[in-house]
């Protein structure tokens, strides 16, 4: 930049300032009478405003996967702890470690035919 464009830069923003505000104030209605200084500058504050959007966004979204994956280590934390409570009690009822699933292939189920009487039937007369 020459000294020229430094002294210019300060009017220059000002300048647009007043063309942003006199923009808004047209409202959509003056826009087909807009210059191309005017349609950029419309253009650039847009994308600002969707970068900054966009900025916001990203924060929050990275707030909720952190809440979440603290959210999820505890859960985990207090399943691990359920788990080994659970164990405790298993081994107090003398169950095997997996639970009632491991007591019912222990015990196979008994057969559903009638057992022969070990007494012999007596013919009546």
């Amino acid at each position: 930049m020459t000294t020229s464009d430094q002294t210019h830069q300060p009017t220059q923003i000002v300048d647009d300032v007043e063309v942003i505000k006199d923009l808004e104030q047209r409202g959509i209605h003056g826009l087909e009478a807009l210059s191309l200084q005017e349609l950029e500058l419309l253009a650039e504050r847009k994308r600002k405003l969707l970068h900054q959007e966009a900025i916001d966004r990203k924060a929050h979204l990275e707030g909720e996967i952190t809440r979440i994956g603290a959210q999820i280590q505890q859960l985990q934390t207090t399943k691990e702890e359920l788990e080994t409570q659970l164990r405790v009690v298993a081994k107090s009822l003398g169950l095997a470690g997996g639970g009632p699933e491991r007591t019912a292939r222990r015990n196979p189920r008994k057969s559903k035919k009638p057992e022969a009487p070990d007494v012999p039937s007596t013919p009546e007369a």
